[in-house]
């Protein structure tokens, strides 16, 4: 046997026992009680069922605004529910802090932290059914100029709203498809 036969046959085995360990971790996944949150079958299906049934409470300030947005984005795939069953409440807090600090005393890295605790009450008992926090940590350059400085602030709170939101879609979802 000459050695580019072999490096074939080595291949060969390789690939089919590649294909063995992945069918294998494939069976082994169904049988724990694996489900995907987003899909046809298990709570995925229900999550997104239910999600429809949450009703998404103002948020105060435009970044709170934008956040609702997202979220209604996320929850309602065609159209806002008419009776929902859980209302979701979401408070908005944000800091900057300055990084890199140059020998005159000027910044030219900046930090977002953006913190949003969040409760689902159940509207029919009053009853707060779940509550977590979402946070998200947005890095940035500090700029010289006074509009570009100004939108790169913005484009880091929308990145860091963009996480929380999806954050609080995967939790709420994950919640809720638990109870199905």
């Amino acid at each position: 046997m000459s050695s580019s036969d072999t490096r074939l046959f080595r291949q060969t085995v390789a690939r089919g026992l590649f294909a063995l360990a992945l069918g294998l971790s494939a069976l082994s996944l169904s049988g724990c009680g694996f489900q995907p949150l987003y899909g046809g079958q298990g709570v995925g299906a229900a999550a997104a069922d239910r999600l429809m049934e949450v009703d998404i409470a103002s948020i105060p300030n435009r970044e709170g605004q934008k956040l609702r947005n997202l979220l209604i984005d996320n929850f309602y795939p065609s159209e806002r529910p008419s009776n929902p069953r859980y209302r979701l409440d979401v408070a908005l807090s944000a800091s900057e802090q300055k990084l890199a600090l140059q020998k005159d005393a000027t910044a030219v890295r900046a930090q977002l932290l953006v913190n949003a605790p969040y409760r689902l009450t159940d509207t029919q008992t009053g009853q707060v059914v779940f509550q977590s926090s979402s946070r998200s940590m947005i890095s940035y350059n500090t700029l010289e100029q006074h509009y570009a400085a100004i939108v790169t602030v913005q484009s880091a709170y929308d990145r860091a709203l963009e996480d929380i939101s999806n954050d609080i879609t995967t939790r709420v979802a994950m919640y809720l498809g638990r109870g199905s």
